[in-house]
């Protein structure tokens, strides 16, 4: 029996929320770099950018991975698998981008 299915469908709403939540962290990043010169402030989005997109990219392969073991080691339902696959990728996602934004300020010697 294939797994790719769930593991598709996972990996696809991980990526469409994990987006969402990143565009939603970055208008918030905006906010906070109010008042901050131009080019301090393009290196802080541009690092926080490059991060998240490293945030995404692991937060797909969880989501990936996840229902395939889910479904061998413990004989779950592919429905439940998706969800605990997705809800854990997107929060994981969603940790990653909000610490995205501490680094990409930090390292721009923004205070």
């Amino acid at each position: 029996m294939t797994n790719r299915a769930p593991s598709i469908i996972s990996g696809l709403l991980t990526f469409v929320l994990v987006i969402l939540i990143s565009i939603a962290f970055i208008f918030g990043q905006i906010v906070l770099l109010n008042g901050v010169s131009e080019g301090q402030g393009f290196n802080a989005l541009a690092i926080a950018v490059v991060c998240q997109s490293v945030g995404l990219l692991v937060s797909v392969i969880l989501a990936r991975w996840l229902p395939n073991f889910l479904i061998t080691k413990f004989n779950m339902n592919a429905f439940l698998t998706v969800i605990i696959a997705v809800i854990a990728a997107v929060g994981l996602g969603a940790l990653l981008s909000f610490l995205a934004i501490i680094v990409g300020t930090l390292a721009t010697g923004i205070k």
